[in-house]
């Protein structure tokens, strides 16, 4: 296990960046108190993705990929490819001092 943050550290609608078995992850927590965590990288062409908090999606930078926060799947895609795949879930753990663990 792996000790990403404390509740206390992250706001409803936040998202904290952390390295995760040597790639970058985000972890976010939703508007609705629920905790996720996802490697930041498309599965499309390993582009860098973001949380934009005002759409309340994942945003890839390279081609403007959505991606749910959810389950991370995909929610729109450029024209120019295929995509299918969604983001790679991380799961959490939350002990009973609210730090915030990837398994």
């Amino acid at each position: 296990m792996q000790k990403i943050a404390n509740l206390r550290d992250i706001e409803r609608g936040k998202s904290i960046t952390f390295d995760y078995k040597g790639k970058k992850a985000l972890l976010v927590r939703t508007k609705d108190d629920k905790l996720v965590a996802y490697i930041a990288i498309c599965p499309h062409e390993q582009g860098n993705i973001e949380w934009d908090e005002e759409i309340n999606k994942f945003l890839c930078e390279c081609h403007l990929s959505l991606f749910n926060v959810g389950d991370g799947s995909v929610y729109a895609h450029s024209s120019l490819f295929e995509l299918n795949e969604g983001l790679t879930k991380i799961d959490l753990k939350v002990d009973e001092k609210g730090d915030i663990y990837a398994l």
